[in-house]
């Protein structure tokens, strides 16, 4: 296997940014002389002295984030030594290690492009190596407490939620064949789409109080890391079909990282790194055992049913009649009373 710390992190660019700090130091060093009181100690103009020092925290960070990258790389190369030796405990726990050193890192740490990224890879290769076969069905029979939790979710969309639903699902049909060939291709189970209806009843324009936008509810830094550019007057976020297949790799690596679709699910809402520190801390690794716990935010003991529910309901397309609220994607036509729009119920601040 070609080293995931190669693919990741180019240690050149480290090298080449420091030698480049200080040839811009040298080039810009002054004839000897009085020294203004606008410079600094080094003599460099002061916004030049800014600008170095901004260079060099990015040099220092991404030398951290290259040499955590390679600790994990090595332990996870001796993971699969043993592994393919036929000592499969051995290579399990290097394995187990090479995934600890990433996740007890800070959340800052944990979302930089270059560490993110490699932890994604890692979980694959490893996935790989122990032949796991992906599943692209929910599956997992519920429990009648679960079931239970799911059908107050139905009742809410029958009853309360009636109007937005069918708001809802009327603006689904300009998206629907496209994000299910779009979920398709990205092994993610097509009854996901209806995510997008508990995120923003399919509103292009949907903004959050946190920031979040589009359909899928996306926050900046995770829409970056997804390839959706966000510059000057454009933001892909809002863009039905590049936002739709952003969403669909996301679920499907988080399906990679947890391997089952509930998980995925409060994944998406809170946030991967937190799942993950509780399965690290408890190991327990399903999410109705979690929500039994306490170990969830409410707003993700709501986000999980509230999915499956709409995706029981939406299946069975209850007759829709004409509201004034189906159509539009402009803002102002959506009922921005309703739960479910916008952030204020289901979904948490700043994670996506």
């Amino acid at each position: 296997m070609r080293s995931l710390v190669q693919r990741c992190v180019g240690c050149s660019v480290i090298l080449l940014a420091s030698t480049n700090i200080q040839a811009v130091q040298s080039a810009a060093s002054p004839p000897a002389g009085p020294i203004s009181q606008e410079d600094g100690m080094s003599g460099l103009p002061a916004d030049v002295e800014v600008m170095l020092d901004d260079l060099r925290k990015k040099v220092d960070r991404q030398s951290e984030c290259a040499e955590l990258i390679g600790r994990s790389q090595r332990l996870y190369a001796e993971g699969e030594a043993s592994y393919k030796r036929g000592d499969r405990k051995a290579g399990e726990a290097r394995f187990a290690r090479a995934q600890q050193i990433i996740l007890a890192t800070d959340e800052e740490t944990f979302y930089e492009p270059p560490v993110h990224r490699f932890f994604l890879q890692l979980t694959n290769q490893i996935a790989s190596l122990k032949q796991e076969t992906p599943s692209y069905t929910l599956g997992a029979q519920l429990s009648d407490e679960a079931s239970e939790r799911v059908r107050s979710f139905v009742n809410y969309y029958q009853g309360p939620g009636r109007r937005v639903l069918r708001a809802a699902l009327s603006r689904l049909g300009q998206f629907e064949t496209m994000m299910r060939t779009l979920f398709r291709e990205a092994g993610v189970p097509e009854d996901l789409i209806y995510v997008g209806l508990v995120e923003s009843a399919y509103n292009p324009y949907a903004l959050s109080p946190a920031g979040a936008r589009g359909i899928w509810q996306f926050v900046r830094e995770t829409g970056r890391r997804y390839g959706l550019r966000q510059i000057g007057g454009v933001d892909e976020r809002h863009d039905p079909e590049k936002s739709t297949r952003a969403a669909a790799r996301y679920l499907r690596n988080l399906y990679s990282l947890f391997g089952n679709w509930h998980l995925a699910l409060a994944a998406y809402n809170v946030g991967e790194r937190r799942i993950m520190r509780i399965v690290e801390k408890t190991g327990i690794g399903d999410f109705w055992q979690m929500s039994r716990r306490g170990l969830l935010p409410q707003e993700t003991l709501n986000y999980v049913p509230s999915v499956l529910a709409a995706i029981r309901i939406a299946g069975q397309r209850i007759k829709q009649e004409p509201a004034t609220a189906a159509t539009g994607t402009n803002p102002a036509s959506i009922a921005t009373d309703s739960p479910l729009i916008g952030g204020r119920w289901l979904v948490p601040e700043g994670i996506r």
